[in-house]
């Protein structure tokens, strides 16, 4: 007698990892949460309160600037657009140039007139809104579950001390205020591309009557791309590398970076947060938002070239640019150390998609190195699959500040990181990045010291910094330590939470009261 076939379940079904955007989610997305982000030069943070018993006016206000047409406020798709037209008008200047004889490295296409326009709340400005209108429910008390370092904010005591933050008394006046409810985040072709797009949003929301700045000095912080090294920072190196893709709007490349192929609810937000046994779902209106940190990083571009040149032979380094190379993970140029171990590239301009690579226990590559602290690339352990690595995945939007350092110690002027990411969880992402790999000396079950970049250490008892800690394999592979006052200084930021521009509109948004003739009777 024959047995019949057994009963099989049906297979799982298949999960999508990387779906497509929808037109609706690129019509909703606000433009900069993205790889590209806004096409700049310049970008000025505005940071602003709502006036006390106002936030019923803003509601309106707010409302109006979402509907606006043209729309002030930039959605991904306007945000895409802007980067193809860009594109576009770039290449039909230079092919009408080379009709003219003029060789291709004399060409250069003119600034193509662009402004773009993102707005975020911090947790105290949703609790604004929500205050003064008794109808609306944002759903407070379940972000408090789901995301309470946002709640909390960046300067509150739990999340400063997670951070080994510095005391919010040596932040910058502005980010000491406890008024900052929102941000305008405004991107341009130019400085007055930049101010007169703030200037009509901020006559939109009323400024003087429905809002006002955060903080009694100036409430503004500006950036620009450094002129002569554009897409570097002050310390010399490329930056931006190594960003994460979202299918439906970045197409999935598997040449250059193969890993960083990404799920959307790493980046946007959805009902659930990317970490396990969270029951507490998030309000709906939220879905398509996204998280900004914020964080003003000061650079010492003075103590890192004296750095490098004082230690580059003690530490067995091939050259002061190679030990350089060693602290950061990548040549200046971008090419990764772990390809390029003695020089950098002979090739410079290729050098940013030189990135489809791991590192491995003999990689050239310091474990403590700045990119491979903060992006691993690999299992932190045996177990599959490694969610852990992928859930810091963040999108970083920043712009340098203030002027290029001209090799005067001493000359005056201050400068660094307008530092922004964009993540779908704070907890999961930017503060597990910073707390748990840079700030933290034992990483991949090894001492190899702090993140000598951006790693942060506790002050000391008499309130001065702490210093860094960092090791890393001289030439002649023998372990060299290295012991500094930090390189970067925290100046001061900020948690905020950018929803769909459709939030914009409700419940974030509300209708004007009517008017005219009453309607009651007797």
């Amino acid at each position: 007698m024959e047995l019949p076939p057994p009963v099989m379940d049906p297979p799982p079904p298949v999960v999508d990892l990387h779906p497509v955007l929808t037109p609706e989610q690129l019509g909703t997305i606000q433009g900069d949460i993205w790889t590209k982000g806004f096409p700049k030069y310049h970008e000025t943070y505005y940071f602003f309160s709502i006036k006390t018993g106002k936030a019923s006016l803003f509601s309106q206000r707010l409302k109006v600037l979402a509907t606006q047409t043209p729309p002030l406020i930039s959605s991904l798709k306007k945000a895409r657009d802007d980067h193809n037209f860009i594109s576009m008008e770039r290449e039909k200047y230079i092919t009408a140039e080379k009709l003219k004889g003029i060789p291709k490295k004399e060409i250069h296409p003119p600034t193509v007139p662009i402004a773009n326009a993102l707005i975020a709340f911090t947790s105290k400005g949703l609790k604004a809104i929500q205050d003064d209108s008794p109808s609306k429910n944002l759903g407070l008390l379940d972000i408090e579950d789901t995301d309470p370092a946002f709640v909390a904010g960046m300067s509150s005591d739990k999340v400063r001390t997670t951070l080994n933050d510095p005391a919010t008394k040596k932040w910058d006046v502005l980010f000491q205020s406890t008024k900052i409810h929102g941000l305008l985040k405004i991107a341009g072709s130019s400085p007055e591309m930049v101010k007169e797009r703030l200037m009509r949003i901020q006559v939109t929301l009323k400024h003087g009557e429905a809002i006002e700045d955060a903080a009694p000095t100036d409430s503004q912080v500006v950036g620009w791309t450094r002129p002569n090294d554009r897409g570097k920072e002050h310390f010399g190196f490329e930056d931006g590398i190594s960003q994460p893709r979202m299918n439906g709007i970045d197409s999935p490349d598997p040449a250059p970076e193969p890993n960083m192929n990404t799920a959307q609810e790493l980046l946007i937000v959805t009902d659930k947060t990317a970490s396990e046994n969270q029951d507490v779902r998030r309000p709906a209106w939220m879905q398509n938002g996204s998280f900004l940190v914020f964080r003003k990083l000061e650079q010492d571009v003075a103590a890192f070239e004296c750095l490098t040149k004082k230690y580059w032979a003690a530490t067995k380094c091939e050259s002061q640019e190679q030990m350089g190379a060693k602290l950061m993970g990548r040549w200046q140029s971008g090419a990764p150390i772990a390809t390029f171990e003695t020089k950098d590239t002979a090739d410079p301009g290729k050098a940013k998609v030189m990135n489809n690579f791991v590192y491995g226990a003999e990689s050239p590559c310091p474990v403590s190195a700045h990119i491979r602290k903060t992006n691993i690339r690999e299992k932190l352990d045996g177990n599959e699959p490694d969610q852990r690595c992928r859930r810091t995945r963040m999108i970083r939007n920043g712009i340098p500040y203030g002027l290029d350092y001209k090799g005067h110690e001493n000359d005056g002027s201050t400068r660094g990181l307008l530092f922004a990411c964009y993540q779908g969880h704070i907890e999961d992402s930017f503060q597990h990045m910073q707390a748990s790999w840079s700030n933290e000396p034992t990483f991949r079950n090894a001492d190899f010291g702090h993140d000598p970049i951006i790693g942060q250490v506790p002050d000391s008892s008499e309130g001065k910094p702490g210093k860094l800690k960092t090791s890393f394999l001289g030439s002649d592979k023998s372990l060299q330590t290295v012991e500094f006052a930090p390189l970067v200084t925290l100046k001061g930021g900020e948690y905020f939470f950018v929803p769909p521009i459709s939030a914009l509109s409700t419940p974030l948004g509300s209708d004007a009261p009517a008017t005219g003739p009453s309607t009651r009777t007797a």
